[in-house]
């Protein structure tokens, strides 16, 4: 393995074979996360990596309203990913519905921070292919927003 340029510390992590197409992803901290190539008793890799974009997003958006002294109440994030037909079945475009809820939270400060949290500060969205479409919208205290590309405008 290389030596990464000057920049934050690497990221670790050690899949192993358990059976059939199942793997036990483990890293030194203890997080551990079975996948499933069939996704029959846990989540497939491509599954996990829209799990990990979710997480990814969701922890600077939440992290954004606390700053902002309007802290969410609760937060999920729906993601559909839409894969090509080919031997390796890449996604080409992926849709994020966020979820958020809190006293005091207005619109526009919220989808403020989910443009940032998708274009500027979610490094699993910065690790993927540039191809891949990126679509968001934002459902906050049950009101569904407007459909956003991925640099932020309304579609």
């Amino acid at each position: 393995m290389t030596t990464p340029p000057v920049g934050r510390s690497p990221s670790f992590s050690t899949v192993t074979w358990v059976e059939d197409e199942t793997f036990r992803a483990e890293t030194p901290k203890g997080g551990v996360m079975t996948l499933d190539g069939h996704a029959r008793v846990a989540q497939s890799p491509p599954e996990a990596l829209l799990s990990a974009l979710g997480a990814c997003t969701l922890v600077d958006i939440v992290n954004i309203l606390k700053k902002r002294r309007t802290p969410a109440s609760s937060a999920d994030v729906r993601l559909i990913g839409q894969r090509v037909t080919a031997p390796a079945p890449r996604f080409h475009a992926i849709e994020l519905e966020f979820h958020v809820d809190g006293a005091g939270i207005e619109r526009e400060p919220a989808e403020h921070a989910v443009a940032l949290a998708v274009t500027k500060y979610c490094t699993v969205k910065d690790s993927l292919d540039t191809a891949i479409t990126f679509t968001w919208r934002l459902v906050l205290n049950g009101e569904r927003g407007p459909d956003h590309d991925a640099t932020g405008r309304a579609a």
